[in-house]
């Protein structure tokens, strides 16, 4: 998937830009519909913290530049679900924090990872909360319509802090329904709706 033309991203606003223009970012479309499941703004906020570290451990692991021994002990047994999950099946990391960007819905975003997996191509996006996010189906669905690969099998990962995990697939067209209906409801509230 090439990015658009101009496309920038500040990383520590964690801003999308093309020409100039602020895109919002899948997560950031998906936001109110986290805010409906009742958890405290507080909570899903520290969450959405660790998780980032979370995120960029198994990206410096998928990338083989990870320093074990300088890594957080508190995301070590979510690292070693993400080792355990490859060693299992074998699974082939083909693409790692990727950015993606949708020309023509104006949103961008960076995917987890994808994989070459029983031959497949599968876009998964990693999870460390307590449950999983309801919100995972129509992030991930968002995510494959922006890299361009709508009918690419979709997945979550939930890394627990024991150290195991449980893969949760998505494959329901509403995912991206859902999406859009997000999507055009953020831009609606961004033009004084």
């Amino acid at each position: 998937m090439l990015l658009p033309a101009n496309f920038t991203f500040d990383e520590a606003a964690h801003h999308y830009h093309v020409a100039g223009v602020r895109w919002p970012s899948v997560t950031e479309v998906l936001q109110p519909l986290q805010m409906l499941e009742g958890i405290p703004w507080s909570v899903l906020e520290a969450a959405a913290k660790f998780g980032t570290h979370v995120h960029q451990a198994c990206h410096l692991f998928n990338l083989d530049q990870l320093d074990r021994k300088a890594l957080d002990p508190a995301l070590a047994p979510y690292l070693d679900a993400w080792e355990r999950f490859l060693l299992d099946t074998k699974a082939v990391v083909v693409a790692s924090e990727q950015r993606v960007a949708h020309a023509r819905y104006r949103y961008a975003g960076t995917l987890d990872v994808i994989l070459r997996w029983n031959s497949r191509r599968v876009l998964m996006d990693y999870k460390s909360a307590a449950v999983m996010p309801r919100i995972t189906g129509p992030q991930t669905a968002g995510y494959a319509e922006a890299v361009g690969e709508p009918r690419i099998a979709r997945a979550g990962i939930h890394l627990r802090p024991d150290g195991t995990y449980r893969v949760h697939r998505y494959n329901g067209r509403g995912d991206l329904n859902t999406f859009i209906s997000a999507l055009n409801i953020h831009n609606w509230r961004l033009a004084g709706g």
